[in-house]
């Protein structure tokens, strides 16, 4: 029984040593990204190029810009955002600060916003007569 008891100690201090966002959402999160027309290129934090559609895993520790370029098509931006995410609040509830904490420094107290990513850009032809 004794050992049972110990070995439950440990499990519940483990959990409360992990934050709530940390078990749940991780350091990254993957966005999907579409444009329209398909086959554009997208440049992430004007770094890392891929081409859509593309499913992008960001770190959600901080904002990011999203440029689409694409031959023929004006560019566009769009930027996704860091925000703090609901899995906060679970943590202030259930595991107190020392949760929360973790998390901070970990950087999964975030989710990014949006979440989704469709692009239409706009044909150069077509922006010259609009």
């Amino acid at each position: 029984m004794r050992k049972i008891s110990l070995l439950l100690v440990i499990c519940l201090s483990l959990v409360y040593l992990c934050g709530c966002a940390t078990i749940l959402n991780g350091t990254s999160q993957k966005i999907p990204v579409s444009s329209e027309p398909a086959g554009a290129t997208v440049m992430v934090d004007s770094k890392n190029v891929y081409t859509t559609p593309v499913k992008l895993r960001l770190e959600r520790r901080r904002d990011h810009a999203l440029v689409f370029t694409k031959d023929g098509f004006d560019a566009s931006t769009v930027n996704v955002m860091h925000v703090l995410s609901e899995s906060v609040c679970g943590n202030t509830l259930l595991f107190g600060p020392l949760g929360w904490v973790f998390d901070i420094f970990a950087g999964t107290q975030y989710k990014l916003v949006p979440d989704k990513i469709d692009v239409e850009l706009k044909s150069l032809a077509r922006s010259d007569h609009e």
